[in-house]
């Protein structure tokens, strides 16, 4: 079995919540994330696909990095995980 993270390639990640913590996406967080996962061994890096968020107070997922562009720059950073970008 292959074990991989889901990056975090649009704002405040996974939870439409008020209460979770906002963030905005960038190239050093995922490039944080996915090196973290190399060093633990994990076997894949994937990331969404999301051109346009929901608006509202939370702005969940209006703001969005290219999936295609972020793994080229990932693939230059990182040396054993496998890269998927989403079409």
């Amino acid at each position: 079995m292959n074990v991989g993270v889901f990056i975090p390639i649009g704002n405040n990640g996974w939870l439409l919540s008020e209460n979770a913590p906002q963030y905005m996406p960038s190239f050093e967080l995922n490039k944080q994330v996915v090196l973290k996962a190399e060093g633990y061994g994990l076997d894949f890096a994937l990331s969404m696909i999301k051109l346009r968020g929901f608006g509202g107070k939370t702005e969940f997922w209006d703001h969005n990095l290219e999936s295609f562009t972020l793994m080229a720059g990932l693939a230059a950073v990182t040396s054993r995980i496998k890269l998927f970008a989403t079409a």
